[in-house]
């Protein structure tokens, strides 16, 4: 019991052995990098400097590391583990997410036991830790996760610190968290979906366990209480412009509440929303009773995602637009993808790879798009219909008529769209960059009455690239009245918090646009961004 408790306690302990500071190792590009740049985000917020690396560079980057992020290492090299092995035994610690490999769970007393899909939806929705140690730890920790490597931890190395949480608060028993002499160990990754200020401080404690002086948790609460004065301070020194829109996006299709719409609605009325898109449709997939695309298992377990979303906003007064993403096969199952490659309608990269992506100048496939947007239209008490992915892969060959194609599309669907409700599109910020990159034309949409507002996606945490933005949508008086600027709150091109959400808001405001849009409704939003705006702004 001694030695448990000794080996233990070890991981919170202050070590002096070396000088360094933290860095994040990202195994490889893409997915994995993105995942790194979060952890270093939440690292910042918290007033910890850090780095990312790739195995390149990270013999190097140890050298000069104290505490060092694993992301991606689901099989270690025998280089990347030999470097690893010497970084523990010179005192360093690590901090694994996700990985499968036997040789890094000996390194760090942890047994993994495999890869391992949610057995039903909402399975793996919270973190639950049942320890203080270290200090500033969260109670909990709320995140979708859908699939685990699962661990457990060698038996007197270590022990598990939090443990997974279903959508009703019903432990799983699944290892979350696991503490042991050699750092911490997760057994999925940090997702960027909600709770962001408490993924901060988990992780400035985690740090604050390895090196007092680089976080702690008396510093956090002062620093917090002064931001979130300093917030509040500014939300209440702004004023409302009646008639405005105040959309959000909801990219799971399932509210805030999965199974509780109306609680989502009363949460959104509160913050006066107006209208909401609900990505309930895509090629792929469909959250609603469709006889045209597949039913998805949000469908089949969970039910009509979008007849649920129109009867709790009836009474909230908040207009609801069905969400379709239509040139992407995205949410498909392996299944579905098939059949689509077996038709012929999956586009392929510029080196000649099969993407995702659907090809617009395929008849069968606008047609397929178009009867969704029918029934979609026809069957629900909808306020609209809202494209996306209205537009060519970036990265994919396209024909001289690439841009007529699809603005014929975006014509078809208004002749199916009819007025009162609403035809309005996600489009690129960037015009008309966006025309020659993905055959984008969304002025001229708005020029010829094609569709009742664009929704540019102006993502970017810089204010003076956002007002450039804002200053092509609003060259027309009469286009600036049919655009709705959209802001990434939690996008993956920016992080906007509640004053920089405020700030961006009052631009938009100057050039006379009908409102904005903000990406995405998670518990972020509702948590941080939007008890601010209804302060004052809106």
């Amino acid at each position: 019991m001694r030695k448990f408790i000794f080996l233990l306690l070890s991981v919170f302990a202050v070590h002096y052995i070396f000088a360094g500071g933290v860095v994040v190792l990202a195994h490889e590009g893409g997915y994995t990098t993105a995942l790194a740049n979060h952890l270093k985000r939440w690292l910042s917020i918290e007033g910890v400097q850090s780095t990312v690396h790739t195995p390149s560079s990270m013999s190097g980057a140890l050298a000069k590391a104290r505490l060092a992020f694993l992301v991606g290492f689901n099989e270690p090299t025998k280089v990347e583990m030999k470097a690893l092995t010497a970084f523990r035994e010179r005192g360093g610690k690590l901090v694994v997410f996700h990985s499968a490999s036997p040789q890094l769970g000996r390194l760090m007393g942890v047994t993994p036991l495999g890869y391992t899909k949610a057995r039903y939806p909402g399975c793996w929705s919270r973190m639950d830790f049942n320890t203080k140690m270290p200090d500033g730890l969260p109670v909990s920790v709320r995140q979708s996760s859908t699939v685990l490597q699962r661990a457990l931890p060698v038996k007197g190395q270590g022990r598990v610190i939090a443990t997974w949480s279903d959508r009703q608060g019903r432990s799983t028993g699944d290892a979350a968290w696991i503490a042991t002499s050699g750092g911490f160990w997760m057994t999925h990754v940090l997702l960027a979906d909600g709770d962001e200020d408490l993924k901060a401080r988990l992780l400035g404690a985690i740090v604050g366990s390895i090196d007092s002086r680089l976080w702690n948790f008396s510093r956090h609460l002062s620093r917090e209480m002064a931001r979130k004065e300093a917030t509040r301070r500014f939300a209440l020194e702004q004023t409302s412009r009646p008639g405005e829109i105040h959309a959000v996006w909801d990219h799971s299709g399932c509210g805030l509440y999965p199974g509780d719409w109306p609680r989502t609605m009363r949460v959104l009325k509160d913050a006066k929303i107006t209208d909401i898109f609900v990505n309930v449709a895509g090629a792929g997939f469909a959250h609603y009773a469709s006889d045209i695309l597949p039913r998805s298992k949000t469908f089949q377990q969970e039910g009509d995602q979008l007849s649920r979303c129109v009867a709790a906003a009836r009474v909230s007064g908040i207009r609801v637009h069905a969400w379709i993403l239509c040139f992407t096969a995205t949410r498909a199952t392996p299944e579905r993808l098939e059949i689509f490659r077996k038709r012929g309608w999956r586009l392929k990269n510029r080196e000649g790879k099969l993407t995702e992506y659907l090809d617009p100048s395929n008849a069968a496939v606008r047609s397929y798009i178009l009867d969704a947007v029918s029934e979609l239209q026809s069957r629900y008490q909808i306020d609209g219909v809202h494209l996306d992915f209205v537009r060519w892969y970036e990265r994919s060959a396209k024909p001289a008529d690439s841009v007529s194609v699809i603005s014929r599309f975006v014509a078809d669907s208004r002749r199916r769209v009819k007025r009162p409700k609403w035809l309005t599109a996600a489009v690129l910020g960037k015009y008309p960059a966006c025309v020659a990159s993905v055959a984008q034309d969304w002025d001229a949409w708005l020029e010829m009455n094609l569709i009742d507002y664009a929704v540019p996606m102006d993502y970017t945490e810089s204010n003076s690239k956002f007002e450039s933005f804002i200053m092509q949508h609003a060259s027309k008086k009469s286009h600036a009245r049919r655009t709705i600027a959209g802001l990434g709150i939690t996008a993956n091109e920016s992080r906007l918090d509640a004053r920089k959400t405020i700030e961006q808001i009052k631009i938009a405001r100057r050039y006379n646009l009908a409102g904005v849009a903000l990406f995405d409704l998670d518990v972020n939003l509702e948590k941080n961004i939007l008890p601010y705006l209804k302060l004052g702004v809106w």
